[in-house]
C-alpha cells in the first residue's frame, strides 16, 4: 500500500525465480496491482492485474523450486527484567532470556525455566570451567559464536545471531559476561527482524546491557547497510524521493488508515475476493510487501492459522509499528513487521511461500 523496494530486487531477494504471470479479471476492481509468490511443491512469483471483466481468468507461466524456509518469529515482545538464580543482569523477551554469565549451580534453575538452548558470545579462556559440557549434561543445546575484540565482531556474527534468534520454537538463554555484547548483537535483530524503530531498540539494547562504543557503532553500521540494501548496479529510481513521506517519523497513522481502509476504495471493498484469489493455505508463510496499515496482513494471518506466518513488509517505520500494535490488540501472534529499504525487502532468500503486493509503489516490475 505504501512505498517499498523495487520489483527487480524484491524478486532477487527470493532467489532466481522465473516469473509466473497471472492475468486476473474481475467485475469491480480497476487497474490495481498485486504481486504474489505461490508455492506448494514449487515456488513461483505471480503478477496479477485486475481489470473490469465478469470472471477470474488465471494464466501461469514458469516456476522455480522452493528451498527450505527459515523458522518464523513472533511480533516484537516487550523487554522485562527477570531472574535465573545468581545469573548476572537477566532480562527476558517472551521465550528469549538475555544475561551475563551464570554458574554451574544456576543450570538447574535455568533448566526449570524451560530453557532448551544456550547461546554464548564468550571466547575461550574467559571462564575457568567447561560451560559446553555442563550445559549439554543438563540436557540443553550449546551454541558458541565468540567475539570480544573489535576486529572479531564481523557481519558474519550479526548474520548468525539473526538467523538463530528468528527461530523462537525453543526457550533460549543468550549470554556473554555482562550482557554488554548480547545487547549489541541483538540490536540489529530487533530492528531488522522484529520491526522496532531504531531509537526504541537502541534504548532497549542499553537496558539489556550494551555499553561499549565499538559494539554499538558496529551494530548501527550493520543496520544502516542492511536497510540500504544491495548496490543496484548504478540503477536509479524512476522517481527519487518517492518514499520520503512514508519514512517521516511524524507520519500520521490515522490518516493512512483513513486513506487505505475506506469503504469507497475498491481494493478495500473487494479485499475478501482478493484474499480468496491468492489461495492462502494453513501453514503458509506470507510476505505482504508494502503492507501499509496491515489490512491484508491481518486477513492473511487468519488464513495461515497458528502454523503459518505473515511478514508485514513496509518502508514506513510508523506503519510497521502500527501493524505490530494492531496485531497484538487483535490477538494475532503470527505476524512480524519488517522495515524494508528502497532496494531490499530485508527477508532472506527462499523464506516464504507467498509474496503479495497490492497497490504498492514499485519500479522495474
Amino acid at each position: 500500500m505504501s512505498g517499498c523496494a523495487s520489483g527487480t530486487d524484491t524478486a532477487s531477494d527470493f532467489g532466481e525465480n522465473r516469473i509466473t504471470q497471472i492475468k486476473t479479471q474481475h467485475a469491480s476492481v480497476q487497474a490495481e496491482t498485486i504481486f504474489a509468490m505461490r508455492s506448494k511443491i514449487n515456488l513461483s512469483i505471480c503478477f496479477a492485474l485486475f481489470l473490469v471483466q465478469p470472471a477470474w481468468q488465471i494464466q501461469l507461466v514458469g516456476q522455480a523450486t522452493q528451498q527450505e524456509a527459515p523458522a518464523q518469529t513472533k511480533a516484537a515482545p516487550d523487554i522485562k527484567k527477570s531472574k535465573l538464580g545468581t545469573t548476572k543482569n537477566v532480562h527476558q523477551a517472551d521465550k528469549l532470556f538475555f544475561a551475563g554469565q551464570f554458574t554451574k549451580d544456576d543450570l538447574k534453575i535455568i533448566g526449570d525455566a524451560k530453557v532448551k538452548r544456550v547461546i554464548t558470545l564468550r571466547t575461550d579462556g574467559e571462564i575457568d570451567w567447561d560451560e559446553q559440557a555442563a550445559v549439554e549434561a543438563a540436557g540443553m543445546k550449546f551454541i558458541k559464536i565468540p567475539f570480544r575484540a573489535p576486529e572479531t565482531l564481523t557481519d558474519e556474527v550479526f548474520d548468525q545471531i539473526r538467523k538463530l534468534l528468528r527461530d523462537k520454537s525453543e526457550t533460549t538463554l543468550f549470554h556473554c559476561g555482562s550482557a554488554n555484547r548480547v545487547g549489541g548483537v541483538w540490536l540489529p535483530f530487533r530492528v531488522l527482524d522484529e520491526g522496532v524503530d531504531l531509537k526504541t531498540a537502541l534504548a532497549e539494547a542499553k537496558e539489556i546491557g550494551l555499553r561499549t562504543p565499538f559494539i554499538e557503532e558496529k551494530a548501527l553500521d550493520y543496520i544502516k547497510r542492511q536497510q540500504a540494501g544491495p548496490v543496484m548496479n548504478g540503477e536509479q529510481s524512476v522517481k527519487p524521493g518517492i518514499n520520503k513521506s512514508f519514512k517521516d517519523p511524524d507520519l500520521s497513522v490515522d490518516e493512512m488508515v483513513q486513506r487505505f481502509e475506506l469503504e469507497s476504495r475498491e481494493i478495500y471493498l473487494t479485499r475478501n475476493d482478493i484474499v480468496a484469489a491468492c489461495k492462502i493455505e494453513k501453514g503458509n508463510v506470507v510476505a505482504d510487501v508494502g503492507a501499509g496499515t496491515g489490512l491484508f496482513t491481518r486477513l492473511f494471518s487468519r488464513k495461515t492459522g497458528d502454523d503459518g506466518w505473515v511478514f508485514a513488509v513496509d518502508i514506513a517505520p510508523r506503519l510497521a509499528q502500527h501493524v505490530t500494535n494492531e496485531s497484538a490488540a487483535q490477538g494475532l501472534e503470527n505476524i512480524t513487521a519488517v522495515v524494508c529499504s528502497e532496494n531490499s525487502i530485508n527477508l532472506p532468500a527462499n523464506s516464504v511461500d507467498v509474496v503479495f503486493i497490492c497497490d504498492t509503489l514499485l519500479s522495474d516490475v
